[in-house]
């Protein structure tokens, strides 16, 4: 069929047109639609959104074993930060599950919920999400069958993402649109992997270009750099000619095979025998290292759902557990702490900070001055 005519364009949608050096007049109609999402109004107010979430004072730290804990850390600590390596998760890991009591977007439901993406795709992707997301937390399904569940949400995920034509801009406008927020404390954790050089290893079943264009806003947020220092260990995206996803390269990662992505083969500058701190709001985010021979592993878990049942389970599988949807503020205390610089004025904030302070507290070296909470003086009542 011979493209349509023009008229029904509008001359600001021409003048879009001819700026980007495309004849309108060829134009078929899927093209002019996907470039029509992809147009924004950069001026608007949520393009300059802050992409950290606000202090959450409702979290709660949980801790089943400290003595195990303090030793972990005391060995970590005395290995030294040039055999420490930070392997976590990325969605409502680093970033939030609520925000000013609103869900807050995935990586995935960046693209659900984006005004620049079709009806057809978001009704689809809701339903998926509506399937697969109770199995994901369902610790009485076995881990096998599991993780074929996780295997057929990512395929029919990505078959509707591919249907969608999606572009590296129109994704980048999309996470400036979404509620994707990182943690309060996650803008201190990367300072502190910055400053002493650590590797740190993002292992996510989530959509890699979300997260780079997520991470890329970050660091111009918080002048990191995020190059030499962090990896992002995700299924890779492919593009046709045109710029467009066409396909998706490698292994599946889903939350339950997420050892794939990350081995000493992969990365040698994992050593064997080195430590690491591992994060992640599934207890399935443990199995991220079942390739690695790790010395010393410290495992901490973000349980964002209030959930008594699920808060035990949690406490049995990892050696830390911030509850509520908390923040990174702690994760970063322990860093600091660990790497030896422990005098910024954000380690005596958060209503666990003495808690943690007392973890870490190893004799010759005491933190506790440095990290005891301000607390504020009541005024007498008359």
């Amino acid at each position: 069929r011979p493209p349509r005519s023009t008229q029904g364009v509008s001359s600001a949608a021409s003048d879009v047109y001819k700026r980007q050096g495309i004849n309108a007049e060829y134009m078929g109609e899927q093209t002019r639609k996907h470039l029509m999402q992809e147009t924004i109004e950069t001026s608007s107010p949520k393009m300059r959104r802050s992409i950290f979430g606000p202090y959450n004072p409702r979290e709660e730290l949980h801790i089943a074993n400290p003595e195990i804990v303090r030793e972990k850390i005391k060995k970590i600590r005395l290995d030294g930060a040039e055999k420490l390596n930070v392997i976590s998760d990325f969605d409502f890991t680093l970033t939030r599950r609520k925000v000013e009591e609103k869900i807050a977007d995935s990586s995935f439901n960046v693209l659900t919920s984006s005004p620049l993406m079709s009806e057809e795709y978001k009704q689809n992707s809701k339903n998926l999400f509506k399937k697969f997301a109770p199995i994901e937390r369902d610790t009485t399904i076995s881990p096998e069958v599991r993780a074929n569940y996780m295997k057929t949400w990512w395929e029919e995920s990505s078959n509707l993402i591919i249907n969608e034509r999606l572009s590296k801009r129109r994704i980048k406008n999309s996470v400036m649109l979404s509620n994707l927020y990182f943690r309060y404390g996650v803008k201190e954790f990367f300072q502190i992997i910055q400053r002493v050089k650590m590797h740190c290893y993002i292992v996510s079943a989530g959509i890699k270009e979300v997260i780079k264009q997520a991470i890329s806003i970050l660091e111009a947020q918080m002048s990191f750099e995020s190059k030499d220092i962090l990896a992002l260990c995700s299924t890779s995206e492919k593009y046709d000619e045109s710029g467009y996803i066409s396909n998706f390269e490698g292994p599946l990662i889903t939350s339950s095979n997420k050892s794939l992505l990350i081995s000493h083969d992969l990365y040698p500058e994992i050593k064997v025998n080195s430590n690491a701190i591992v994060i992640g709001d599934l207890i399935d985010d443990l199995s991220m290292v079942n390739n690695l021979h790790l010395s010393t592993k410290l495992t901490i878990g973000m349980l964002n759902i209030n959930d008594a049942a699920l808060l035990e389970d949690y406490k049995k599988a990892f050696d830390i557990v911030i509850g509520v949807d908390g923040n990174f503020l702690h994760i970063a205390q322990i860093l600091e702490a660990i790497t030896g610089n422990s005098n910024n004025d954000y380690m005596t904030f958060g209503e666990n900070a003495e808690l943690v302070a007392k973890l870490i507290n190893q004799g010759d070296i005491s933190l506790l001055n440095i990290f005891k909470k301000k607390k504020k003086k009541k005024k007498k009542k008359k």
